[in-house]
């Protein structure tokens, strides 16, 4: 690739929309004596201002054609996403450099592709945000460590777009048009400058463990209110929390998180501040950049293509990830011909500035907003003990996994904590199992939440003989949602917690962490572990996971259970029930400051899948022992 010798010549696909944006840049710069404009390739009648702008150079909608009769330096391709590969490699094909608007393509497999007909001439993509020097000021604090340990970077970003907006194109909020992938998300389009900022400030184009939050508050297939959480290759936490339906509209801000200083970077007004000192920098646009590379190579380009492999895999992952979610209209308004969520404008700030997802924040219109409700049962039926936990839960789909009250169980009620005997107190309900006595009516005790939010078990006058700090997280995980639901159980003066099975009563050490399941037909319940053992085997046994799957017919799901070190408590034919078995034949026994922590992880998913989420496409095979 030689040298420039005069003011390269440009030819311009795409005049219309965003591509006005190039034909007026094209036209400064060349009354500056920078570049020259050769021709423009358009499908749509110009306006007056177009017409002014093109100055009677060739125009027409046949870019081959005009790239042979022109033979420009540099061909800029500014069209809807979908159409950028078949027009970049005509571009390519006719020896010409190459300036592709963001985002480069719609698959990750199609830029792999391009990237490899780009050897021997240069391609830029338009992320116009790493042309600021103020990106380059923060990358380069954060490399020579200024900043102290990054913790991890945030990105918040709360823009508004009316109706009119996804009416001004048949592919505007699409996420595939005429069969074709499209993408055009807010992550992946309006914010996709916030996710390739953020790894470039980074210094890192590798990316892992992607989570993704997509919602849309309009009518429409992409996602408009979404949040992402990646890893990238330097092991630095990026979340990037968005939205398009804002209250008040902001600027997005970057966030650094430094153990010695935090940055703020407003990308898009070439602003950063640091310490409390705000500097405001220069900006060199991606043509000017790669004019300048041209003419002298030693000058790096800001955005090769070649550079874009994170940004790709996160695009991969939002276009291959379930359709986002339509959030309830209750959080929802219309303001000026625009839509509202509710609170999101707050949100956006806080998981930036945290780290966290919607769904971890508790959102009440996130993905997991209808996941799961906790508290506790409105109606409390006799010889119950009321508590708090969780039902309905449901997978992401809407499959409700979750039972309450049953007739074989009334005390059975969701996914929580059951107590049947702490300390001779029954705090769960029903019959109280006594040694070499069976089943006998037996002291009910009570449970409360007090007002710093612990969980106090008390005896049935009130004294509190158990205090249990709990904490429930929710977040999404590729393909599903993920439960861990940690009890930490303290204590005054040594209290013995104790079950059936611990009293004599053989196979029945129930009590722990508990998970009624809805009263479903037995038949459809399977449940197996590692060593591939079915549910009449299971009962009692240690494994380190366990995964049930409810072949419903309509509406067939599965979850993955983890974490504790007891026996699993598995019943299928009688009830349908799986619990952590806290006493399975001996006491627990609670000493002061001796606490006894109970965690589980639940993974839910829509459909039948493997245990680590993915579609069991070989499913007879694979869990033949559950059938």
């Amino acid at each position: 690739m030689g040298r420039l010798d005069g003011p390269p010549s440009v030819v311009l696909v795409g005049a219309s929309g965003y591509g006005r944006r190039y034909l007026r840049e094209i036209a400064e710069l060349e009354a500056a004596g920078i570049v020259v404009l050769a021709g423009v390739c358009e499908v749509a009648p110009l306006d007056a201002e177009g017409l002014r702008l093109v100055g009677g150079r060739p125009l027409g909608a046949d870019l081959p054609r005009l790239l042979a009769e022109t033979r420009p330096d540099i061909g800029i391709v500014s069209t809807p996403m979908h159409t950028h590969v078949p027009l970049a490699r005509h571009v390519l094909a006719s020896g010409a450099h190459l300036l592709l608007e963001k985002p480069p393509t719609p698959t990750l497999r199609q830029w792999r592709e391009l990237v490899e007909l780009t050897s021997g001439v240069a391609c830029q993509v338009g992320f116009q945000s790493l042309g600021s020097g103020a990106v380059r000021r923060l990358a380069d604090l954060v490399r020579r460590g200024e900043l102290g340990e990054v913790t991890g970077i945030g990105v918040r970003g709360a823009w508004s777009r009316d109706h009119a907006y996804y009416a001004r194109a048949p592919w505007a909020g699409r996420r595939t048009l005429d069969g074709e992938p499209v993408v055009d998300g807010a992550l992946t389009n309006p914010y996709a400058h916030a996710v390739v900022t953020a790894l470039a400030v980074d210094g890192s184009d590798d990316v892992s463990a992607i989570e993704l939050e997509l919602l849309r508050a309009n009518d429409i297939e992409a996602d408009d209110t979404s949040c992402l959480r990646l890893r990238t290759g330097r092991g630095t936490t990026v979340v990037v929390a968005v939205t398009l339906c804002a209250d008040v509209e902001r600027e997005p801000v970057l966030v650094v998180h430094g153990s010695r200083r935090r940055a703020e970077l407003h990308y898009t007004l070439d602003r950063l501040v640091v310490g409390g000192v705000d500097e405001v920098f220069d900006h060199v646009t991606p043509l000017e950049n790669l004019v300048a590379h041209l003419r002298d190579p030693s000058v790096p380009l800001n955005s090769p293509l070649a550079a874009c492999g994170g940004f790709m895999r996160v695009l991969e992952a939002v276009r291959t990830a379930a359709e986002p979610v339509p959030i309830d209209r209750k959080w929802l308004r219309d303001k000026g011909g625009r839509v509202v969520v509710d609170g999101v404008d707050d949100v956006v700030v806080r998981a930036a500035d945290e780290l966290r997802t919607f769904a971890e924040l508790g959102a009440p219109w996130s993905v997991l907003g209808r996941a799961a409700d906790y508290g506790v049962e409105a109606v409390v039926p006799p010889d119950v003990v009321a508590r708090p936990a969780l039902h309905p839960v449901r997978t992401l789909g809407g499959a409700v996994v979750t039972g309450e009250h049953p007739v074989d169980h009334p005390w059975h009620r969701g996914i929580g904590l059951a107590l049947p005997d702490v300390d001779g107190v029954n705090l769960w309900g029903g019959r109280s199992y006594r040694r070499n006595r069976g089943y006998v009516e037996g002291e009910l005790g009570q449970v409360r939440e007090a007002a710093d939010g612990t969980v106090e078990w008390c005896d049935s006058v009130g004294a509190v003989l158990l205090r249990e700090r709990r904490r429930i997280r929710r977040r999404v995980v590729a393909g599903g949602w993920e439960l861990t639901w940690t009890s930490v159980l303290s204590a005054d003066a040594e209290v013995v917690l104790n079950s059936p099975g611990s009293l004599g009563r053989a196979g029945a050490g129930y009590g722990g962490w508990f998970w009624r399941l809805p009263d479903v037909d037995p038949e459809l319940v399977r449940v197996v572990t590692p060593d591939g053992r079915g549910a009449d085997d299971l009962n009692g046994v240690v494994a380190d996971w366990l995964a049930v799957v409810v072949a419903d017919p309509v509406s067939p799901w599965t979850a993955v259970l983890s974490g504790p070190r007891d026996p699993w408590f598995v019943r299928v034919a009688q009830y349908r029930g799986i619990g952590s078995a806290l006493c399975w034949d001996r006491p627990r026994i609670v000493r002061p400051g001796r606490d006894v922590t109970i965690e589980v992880v639940m993974s839910l998913y829509d459909g039948v899948v493997t245990p680590d989420g993915q579609p069991d496409v070989r499913s007879k095979r694979r869990w033949d022992v559950m059938r």
